[in-house]
C-alpha cells in the first residue's frame, strides 16, 4: 500500500474515455485518466475532469470502459465497463472536489468565473473520479477510456468536437504490477497573446520507468463502451506537432523533459492533447495522456528565466543544459529565477517532492522579481539517469485583466552510474572474450603489466571492445565524460588463457584410402605433459561408426563406405580441449548411368559411368554383337553394335587388395522400317474408304500411327476407315517407329468434295392465312427438289411460295456434278390470326363518354383520329368527341398478327327526359324519379296525391320519391306528377302525367 498512497498524494490529473452525456452543454475543459496497481490484477483508476464554471454541472458517475485487443487473440476476455463514482472527503494533495483550479488575482475585478459571473477571465474546476477494478485475465493491451459529450468549443478543433474523449493503455501481460505514470503539475490555464511561453506536465512514473512525451489530436468518439475513439479534424494549416494550436510553427516538444515551448498568436479557447509514453528496458508498457483546454487572452506577460549559476555546482557540473551529478556523492548547485520586469512579484515552488523526495530545496526573496532557489541531494543507485526537477513560477504581478500566470521549467538533472566492466572470463588459446562496460562515457581501455598488451583489444575507445590474450590480461575501463565523479569512473576486468591439449600427429597426417571391411588402426599419437592427462570422444559422420572403441586414443576402424571420424581431445589442467578429422577413403566400386537402351542400326551408345578414377578399368562385350568400342580401357566410350538383337556389355573396375567391381547393361540394335501408302483419291463429304499401308520387314512390331487421326476409326492400323467429315484436300501420314525411335512414313491425298451446296431461307413466321416466298440457293446442283409436296407453289422452284394452315418444316433434297448430295431445311411457323369485337355504333348524349372494352386476342391498339380520345395506344380508350365520329382501329397480337376495325360515334344534339308511369317503393325501381339520357338542370320535380296534397319535391336530377310523406309509406293508387328542366342546349323541357304506386 505505500505506493498507492504516494501515488495519491501526488496525482495531479487522470486522463480517461467518458460515456457520452445526455446534455449537450459545453463544460468540459480536458481531463486525463491514471491507474496504480492494488495487488494482483486489481488496479485503481482515477479520473480527473477539468469543467468550465459556466457550463453544465460537472455530473457523474462516469463510465469506464474497458477494451482488450491482445496478440495473440484472447477469446476468454472481453469489453467491459465499470462506473466511476466522485471522490470524496478531500483531494489528495488538498483541497475538496470541484474546487477552483485558480482563484484568481486579489480583488473582485480579478477573480475568475468560478467566483465572480461577470469577470471576463474563464474559471476551471477540479474533479476527481474514482474505480477500483478487478481485470479478468492478462493481455498485451488494455485500453481503458472515458468520454463526456461536452467539450469546451475550441478555435483549433473542427468537425466533431462535441465531446471529450480520454484513454490510456497498458500491458498486464508482461507487466503486471505497473502503477502509470502521472502528471504532478496542474495544467495549462491561462496564457498570453503573442507572448513566449514555456509550460511541463511534470510527467513522474512510481516505478522510475522511461518517459517519453508528444502532442496527440484531441479526440472524441461515438459513444458507448467500447468506445470507438475519432481523430478530431484541426483548422487547415495546424499540425503536430510545430502547431498545435495557431503558433507561428513556433510549437517546441522536448520528448524527454516533457517541456513546451510556444508563442501564441490567436486569443481564445485553444485544445492541447499530450500524450506521455512509459517504457522498460525498450518495450512499450503503455500510455497516458492529458487533454487541456489553453485560455489564450490579451494581457501582456514578461515570462521569466531560470538560469542555473555554474559556479554553484558542487559534486557535479553544468553543461548541455543539465546539471550533472554523481551517485553517493552530494551533488548542490542553485539556480536564479528572474523577470525582465522589475515590478514582477515571482513566487517559486517545485516538485521535488514528488519527483526527488529525497532532495532539499530553499529559495530567497520570494514576491520579488529576482528569487535564488538552491537544490542539494545525494543520490544513490537507484536515482541514475534523468530527473524531472520542474520548478514552477508563479508571477503574482496580476496585470489586467487580472490572470494569474504559471510558468513550469525544467532543469534536468542527470545522475551518472558507476563505471562497470564486465566481465570476468576465462577462454582457451586462439579463443576471443567480448567485454563491455556502462556507467559514463567516452570510454578509453588500458592494459595492467603481466599480461598480453592492449593491442589484443579490438578498439581501445569503444564500449565493447573484443579481447584476444595470448596471455591472462587485466584490462581497466575509465570514464572520461564525467571525470567530476572520482573512484567511480574506472573498473577492472581480467581474461584469463587456459592451457590446452596438443595432438602429435599434426605433422603426418593418418588420412588413408582402403576397401570395405579392411581394418584400419586411426592412431593420434599423443604427447601429454607430465602429470596431465588426456581424454578422448570418437563420433562418426554416420551411424554404425565401425570403431573398435570411442574412448581411445588409436581405436581400429572397418567400414564399408567412407567415413569421415571427428575427435576430441580433452585435458585434465582446463576445459579447453582440441579437435581434429580423420578421412577412411572407402573405395565403393563404381556406376554406370546407362539403363538397357535400343538403337536403330548404325547408331553408337555413349556410356555415362561415374567411378573412383583410381581404378583399373576394362569393358567385356558378347562376341556374336559384332561391337565396335573406341575404347576397351576408358570407362567412357562409344559402342556400335552391328548386329540386329540385344547384347550385354560388362565393366570391370579392379584396385589393388580389393574385389574387383563389375556391373553390365544390355544394348537392342533395332531394324530401320521401311512404308508405302494408297494412291490419292476423292470422295464425298459423309462417306467412307479404308486406307490401306504397307510396312517392311512386316515380322517386326512396329507402332504405327496415322497422322492427323480424328476422322479414322482406329489411327494405329494400316487399314483404318477414313470418315469424310471436313471439307477440301486433307494429307493422311502413315507413319511406323520402333521403341528406338527407328522410323519412316508415307503420304495419301485424299480430297473431300463439301456437301454444303444447298442453302435456303432463314426459318420464319406468318399469321395464319398468309404466305411467304422461299429461297434456295444451289452451287453446281444437278437436280433438286422441295418436300412436302403440301401448299407449296412449285416443288422444283428456286423460289417457291408456301402458306402451310401449321407449323410446318420444308425440305430440299440434291444432287450435285460431282454426284455428291446435299439437304437443307426451312421452319415456317404458323401464328393464330387476330381477332377484334366492338360495336358498329355508339350514341352519346350530352356530358356522357363511352369506355371502349373491345373482345378478341390483340395485345396492342392504335387509334385514329385521336380528337375525342383520352388515349389512342390503348385498348379501351374513353370516347367523348364534340360531334359525330367515326374511328379506325389496328390492333395487334402479341405474336405480331394485326387486324383492323372502326366504330361510329354519334353524339346527341341534347339530353332526354321523361318518368316512369308506374313504381313498386321497396323492389327493385323502389324510388320515383325522373329519367334522363345525357346532362340537364333540374328545376323542379314534384309528386302531388290526388287531392292536390304535394308529396314530395326536389331539384336534385338523380335524388326521387320512395313513396312516403312525413315518413309513412303512401297507399296504392294514382299520383300525378310534373317536371320542369332545362336541357344543356337552353332548351326548357315541362311535363305532367299519372305515375300508379303498386306494392
Amino acid at each position: 500500500m505505500r505506493k498507492i498512497i504516494s501515488l495519491i498524494a501526488v496525482l495531479a490529473v487522470c486522463v480517461a474515455s467518458l460515456v457520452p452525456m445526455k446534455a449537450k452543454a459545453s463544460h468540459g475543459g480536458g481531463g486525463e485518466l491514471i491507474y496504480e496497481w492494488i495487488s494482483d490484477s486489481t488496479y485503481r483508476f482515477f479520473f480527473k475532469f477539468y469543467r468550465d464554471c459556466t457550463g453544465i454541472p460537472a455530473g457523474g458517475p462516469w463510465d469506464l470502459c474497458a477494451n482488450p485487443t491482445c496478440t495473440p487473440a484472447n477469446p476468454t476476455l472481453a469489453a467491459f465497463s465499470t462506473p466511476m463514482n466522485a471522490w470524496t472527503g478531500n483531494l489528495p494533495g488538498g483541497g475538496s472536489n470541484g474546487s477552483p483550479l485558480s482563484s484568481g488575482c486579489a480583488g473582485v475585478q480579478y477573480q475568475t468565473k468560478c467566483t465572480n459571473t461577470s469577470s471576463i477571465v474563464p474559471g476551471f474546476e477540479e474533479w476527481w473520479y474514482s474505480a477500483i477494478v478487478t481485470l479478468p485475465g492478462q493481455c498485451d493491451h488494455w485500453t481503458f477510456s472515458v468520454s463526456v459529450s461536452a467539450r469546451n468549443t475550441a478555435n483549433n478543433i473542427t468537425g466533431a468536437s462535441g465531446n471529450l474523449y480520454l484513454e490510456t493503455t497498458f500491458n498486464n501481460y508482461y507487466f503486471q504490477g505497473n502503477s502509470s505514470p502521472y502528471f504532478s503539475i496542474k495544467p495549462i490555464p491561462y496564457v498570453c497573446v503573442n507572448s513566449a511561453f514555456s509550460y511541463n506536465n511534470g510527467a513522474i512514473d512510481p516505478n522510475s520507468d522511461s518517459l517519453v512525451t508528444d502532442l496527440v489530436q484531441p479526440r472524441y468518439d461515438l459513444g458507448g463502451c467500447p468506445a470507438s475513439p475519432q481523430n478530431c479534424g484541426m483548422f487547415t494549416g495546424f499540425s503536430l506537432p510545430t502547431n498545435p494550436i495557431p503558433s507561428g510553427s513556433s510549437f517546441v516538444v522536448n520528448p524527454q523533459t516533457g517541456q513546451l515551448n510556444f508563442t501564441a498568436t490567436q486569443t481564445g479557447p485553444q485544445t492541447l492533447a499530450t500524450r506521455v509514453r512509459e517504457y522498460r528496458s525498450g518495450f512499450l508498457i503503455g500510455y497516458i495522456m492529458r487533454d487541456v483546454q489553453v485560455q489564450v487572452m490579451n494581457c501582456s506577460s514578461v515570462p521569466p528565466v531560470v538560469t542555473p549559476v555554474s559556479a554553484s555546482v558542487s559534486g557535479g557540473n553544468y553543461s548541455n543544459n543539465r546539471v550533472n551529478g554523481c551517485v553517493n556523492q552530494l551533488l548542490a548547485f542553485c539556480y536564479d529565477i528572474k523577470s525582465p520586469d522589475v515590478t514582477a512579484v515571482l513566487k517559486v515552488d517545485d516538485n521535488h517532492a514528488q519527483s526527488i523526495p529525497a532532495a532539499n530545496t530553499s529559495y530567497s526573496a520570494q514576491a520579488k522579481d529576482s528569487i535564488r532557489g538552491c537544490f542539494s541531494w545525494t543520490p544513490t543507485l537507484k536515482d541514475t539517469g534523468l530527473k524531472g526537477f520542474i520548478v514552477t513560477i508563479k508571477d503574482s504581478t496580476c496585470r489586467p485583466p487580472g490572470i494569474m500566470l504559471y510558468y513550469p521549467i525544467t532543469i534536468p538533472i542527470y545522475i551518472w552510474a558507476p563505471t562497470h566492466a564486465f566481465k570476468d572470463t576465462s577462454i582457451c588459446p586462439g579463443q576471443t572474450a567480448f567485454l563491455g562496460v556502462v556507467g559514463g562515457g567516452n570510454f578509453q581501455w588500458t592494459a595492467l603489466p603481466g599480461g598480453s598488451p592492449v593491442s589484443s583489444l579490438s578498439n581501445t575507445s569503444i564500449f565493447n571492445p573484443i579481447a584476444s590474450p595470448y596471455l591472462t590480461t587485466s584490462y581497466v575501463a575509465t570514464s572520461t565524460i564525467n571525470p567530476y565523479c572520482g573512484n567511480t569512473t574506472k573498473d577492472t576486468v581480467t581474461v584469463s588463457v587456459l592451457a590446452a591439449p596438443q595432438f602429435r600427429h599434426h605433422t603426418a597426417p593418418i588420412d588413408t584410402i582402403t576397401c570395405p571391411h579392411n581394418p584400419v588402426m586411426l592412431d593420434l599419437k599423443p604427447t601429454p605433459p607430465a602429470g596431465i592427462s588426456y581424454t578422448y570422444k570418437w563420433k562418426a559422420s554416420s551411424s554404425p561408426s565401425y570403431l573398435s572403441s570411442d574412448t581411445i586414443s588409436n581405436p581400429i576402424s572397418n567400414p564399408s563406405t567412407s567415413m569421415t571420424y571427428y575427435v576430441t581431445l580433452g585435458t585434465s589442467a582446463s576445459n579447453c580441449i582440441d579437435r581434429d578429422t580423420i578421412v577412411v577413403d572407402v573405395l565403393n566400386g563404381f556406376l554406370i548411368e546407362n539403363i538397357d537402351t535400343a538403337v536403330c542400326d548404325g547408331q553408337f551408345v555413349q556410356t555415362r559411368v561415374t567411378g573412383d578414377p583410381r581404378y583399373n578399368y576394362t569393358w567385356i562385350s558378347d562376341p556374336l554383337s559384332g561391337a565396335n568400342l573406341s575404347s576397351y580401357t576408358t570407362p567412357n566410350t562409344q559402342i556400335t553394335q552391328s548386329t540386329i538383337g540385344k547384347f550385354a556389355y560388362t565393366l570391370k573396375a579392379s584396385f589393388p587388395n580389393c574385389t574387383d567391381s563389375i556391373s553390365a547393361f544390355n544394348i537392342e540394335t533395332q531394324p530401320i522400317p521401311s512404308v508405302k501408302v494408297d494412291e490419292d483419291a476423292k470422295v464425298c463429304f459423309g462417306d467412307t474408304m479404308q486406307l490401306h499401308g504397307q510396312v517392311t520387314p512386316a515380322s517386326y512390331p512396329y507402332k504405327l500411327k496415322w497422322t492427323p487421326g480424328a476422322a479414322l476409326d482406329n489411327p494405329g492400323i494400316a487399314g483404318a476407315i477414313f470418315s469424310a467429315n471436313q471439307d477440301g484436300p486433307q494429307t493422311l501420314t502413315l507413319t511406323a517407329s520402333s521403341s528406338a525411335g527407328c522410323s519412316d512414313s508415307d503420304q495419301v491425298l485424299l480430297t473431300v468434295f463439301p456437301a454444303d451446296f444447298l442453302t435456303v431461307s432463314n426459318d420464319t413466321a406468318i399469321c395464319s392465312g398468309d404466305s411467304i416466298q422461299l429461297h434456295l440457293t444451289a452451287v453446281g446442283v444437278k437436280s433438286f427438289k422441295w418436300s412436302p409436296d403440301v401448299n407449296i407453289s412449285n416443288k422444283n422452284g428456286y423460289d417457291p411460295y408456301a402458306w402451310p394452315a401449321a407449323t410446318q418444316a420444308y425440305r430440299v433434297y440434291g444432287i450435285d456434278t460431282n454426284a455428291c448430295s446435299d439437304t437443307a431445311m426451312v421452319k415456317i411457323t404458323v401464328k393464330p390470326a387476330a381477332t377484334l369485337d366492338i360495336p358498329d355504333t355508339v350514341r352519346l348524349y350530352p356530358g356522357e363518354s363511352y369506355h371502349m372494352q373491345p373482345g378478341g386476342n390483340a395485345l396492342y391498339y392504335n387509334w385514329f383520329p385521336p380528337l375525342g380520345l383520352n388515349k389512342t395506344n390503348i385498348s379501351n380508350p374513353v370516347m367523348r368527341p364534340d360531334v359525330n365520329t367515326r374511328y379506325f382501329v389496328n390492333a395487334r397480337t402479341e405474336e405480331g398478327c394485326s387486324v383492323s376495325g372502326m366504330v361510329d360515334v354519334l353524339v346527341i344534339p341534347d339530353s332526354y327526359i321523361d318518368v316512369p308511369n308506374a313504381f313498386s317503393p321497396g323492389g327493385p325501381n323502389g324510388t320515383l324519379k325522373p329519367v334522363h339520357l345525357g346532362d340537364a338542370t333540374l328545376k323542379s320535380f314534384a309528386v302531388y296525391n290526388r287531392w292536390g296534397v304535394k308529396m314530395f319535391e326536389t331539384k336534385d336530377l338523380n335524388t326521387g320519391w320512395d313513396g312516403k310523406y312525413n315518413g309513412e309509406p303512401q297507399p296504392i293508387g294514382v299520383y300525378i306528377y310534373s317536371i320542369e328542366a332545362v336541357t344543356p342546349s337552353g332548351k326548357a323541357f315541362t311535363k305532367q302525367g299519372n305515375v300508379t304506386l303498386i306494392r
